[in-house]
């Protein structure tokens, strides 16, 4: 029934069918859900989040609109997404994209004419298997009816009911005897205890772009950055073309990325992209444009926020671990790796974490490779600074790339480490541009 959804799903985000198939039946429980009303429950959330002319979109003929990533964290909550790339063993990014496409599918084929199912059709039901249990697990993140629009909730259980009420008795006491205690030393401590600000909320901020029209959304902590983000999303985009709105909470920390993003503005006018920026934590999804488009742009955000953590990046390494057919060769995996480009906190071994995702990509491509694969982890830098000092780093680094490999879930027996320092150059040390070519990893092929 989903097959040639799977099939669509694993090529445009590089995932395998036994990482798809429980994804997609994982969703289809998520949908049912009991403990949110089951479709019907669903579709208020959708509603809820503001997607509820999209919804309608998915059960009229034609092929559904796909969520871009950002869209999919916002509605399903970035944890759950989270959870659920643990579970399959993927790339938040690539998890948040698939949802992002078998959502509307799995919809658009329950209610093609518009009309909802009652509940969960027996034809879905080997599709979910244990997703049960997975549930249950991923209640911790959000998933369940805490996280519910209050009107798609069940009429709730007493054993719900009564631990509410018993929390809120608890609460009742526990501020009554805190009056008191007040009330009693009458100390200034107590008043200067009461003035404590709250703690700061993260700063927010999304964009999707379409048609030359740019949507935003955001919380931010002052006028002055409203104002300044306002005016510069009006001059790169035109003030007719800006929709959405940005809000202001006291409680919100200042948004340290305000002026990287308005530098970058001029080049997120491509359509189809979309952007997400949450506390030190950047999403992009660029799916829509062309592969050089994607590849510049992913450069330029990387160098923009140096320092964050940047899930969706699209580089040639991912194209091309991307496009490796089942059965690749060894050869052909060492190939595509050394097309990555994996980046460190200067002068150190820290693995920056705008890499991380994309290491999760490439350990995801090791445990694939053919049995008996060994492959070296080559560490090189350029000349400036000391050789003895440079080989030590290389030699830290990448330790640090095959420790993250394995536990990104890379078989360790597959993995060795080994540092050249500034020995083996591949460009003239003399150039800026030269020195960040030799500073590098390298993956060989062992025999």
């Amino acid at each position: 029934m989903f097959d040639t959804l799977i099939t669509e799903t694993c090529d445009r985000f590089a995932l395998r069918t036994d990482q798809a198939r429980p994804l997609l039946g994982t969703l289809i429980a998520l949908v049912f859900d009991d403990r949110r009303g089951g479709f019907a429950g669903f579709a208020r959330l959708l509603q809820h989040k503001g997607m509820g002319e999209l919804l309608h979109s998915w059960q009229r003929p034609g092929p559904p609109a796909a969520l871009g990533a950002p869209q999919v964290e916002a509605t399903l909550g970035q944890p759950l997404v989270a959870a659920l790339a643990r579970r399959i063993g993927a790339s938040q990014a690539s998890t948040a994209g698939a949802i992002g496409q078998m959502l509307p599918g799995i919809i658009g084929q329950l209610a093609p004419d518009g009309a909802p199912p009652a509940g969960l059709p027996a034809a879905l039901e080997p599709w979910i298997g244990d997703a049960g249990s997975t549930l249950g697990d991923l209640a911790r993140v959000g998933w369940g009816t805490a996280a519910m629009p209050r009107e798609g909730r069940k009429a709730g259980s007493g054993l719900l009911r009564g631990l509410l009420v018993a929390a809120a008795l608890i609460i009742a006491l526990a501020m009554l005897l805190l009056f008191l205690t007040t009330y009693r030393s009458n100390r200034p401590t107590v008043s200067a205890t009461a003035t404590e600000a709250p703690a700061s909320a993260e700063p927010r901020f999304s964009l999707e772009t379409a048609d030359g029209q740019v949507r935003v959304a955001g919380r931010l902590a002052s006028s002055e950055e409203k104002r300044r983000l306002r005016d510069a999303l009006e001059a790169t985009y035109g003030a007719g073309n800006v929709h959405g709105d940005i809000t202001l909470d006291a409680g919100t920390a200042p948004a340290g990325w305000i002026d990287r993003l308005v530098a970058l503005l001029p080049q997120l006018k491509a359509d189809g992209l979309k952007l997400a920026l949450s506390g030190d934590q950047l999403q992009i999804d660029s799916s829509a444009l062309p592969q050089d488009a994607r590849f510049r742009l992913s450069g330029q955000l990387r160098d923009a926020f140096a320092g964050l953590e940047i899930d969706g990046l699209w580089d040639q390494a991912l194209a091309a671990l991307g496009a490796l057919k089942p059965g690749f060769s060894a050869g052909e995996l060492v190939q595509a790796l050394n097309l990555s480009s994996i980046r460190f906190d200067t002068g150190s071994a820290t693995i920056s974490r705008d890499s991380d995702s994309i290491l999760a990509t490439v350990a995801e491509a090791i445990t694939a490779a053919p049995t008996g694969t060994r492959i070296e982890v080559g560490g090189h830098t350029d000349s400036t600074g000391d050789a003895a000092a440079n080989l030590a780093l290389s030699q830290q680094r990448a330790d640090a790339v095959a420790t993250r490999l394995t536990q990104l879930g890379a078989p360790p027996e597959r993995l060795f480490a080994k540092g050249y320092g500034q020995a083996e150059p591949v460009a003239d040390n003399t150039t800026e541009a030269g020195r960040a070519m030799n500073r590098r990893m390298a993956f060989t092929l062992l025999k």
